[in-house]
């Protein structure tokens, strides 16, 4: 199992995301938002979008662990955080960001990292 590691870095006012390592599921499971250093991280550096590559990350979460997952990505968007997410084709999984979106989430997922800016630059309305 290799080490979770969160990098950040702003960019053009986006916050620069990259996740690797193996996921440890036990931040579900916590009281706190599991998106926490995020939030922290976009307050710091002054942003309102983010851009995560989690190509690297290792992650198997169930159902309830998805769910809590989306509920607190959600969450993000009370902030006025848009966050797009770019993963491996094999890693997407449609029901967190169902559950994301239908909790209000600013939040979709990409398997191409140019799709995934190309979202963040186009404001809603």
């Amino acid at each position: 199992m290799s080490r979770y590691q969160e990098d950040f870095k702003a960019e053009d006012g986006v916050l620069l995301v990259r996740l690797s390592g193996t996921f440890p599921n036990e931040l579900l499971r916590k009281p706190a938002n599991a998106f926490q250093p995020l939030i922290d991280a976009c307050a710091t550096h002054g942003c309102k979008e983010a851009l995560i590559d989690a190509t690297a990350l290792q992650a198997k979460l169930d159902t309830l662990e998805m769910l809590r997952a989306g509920e607190d990505a959600a969450q993000m968007a009370r902030l006025g955080l848009r966050v797009a997410i770019v993963t491996r084709p094999d890693r997407v999984d449609a029901f967190f960001e169902d559950v994301a979106v239908n909790r209000g989430g600013e939040i979709r997922v990409f398997t191409a990292p140019d799709a995934a800016r190309t979202w963040l630059s186009d404001k809603p309305g």
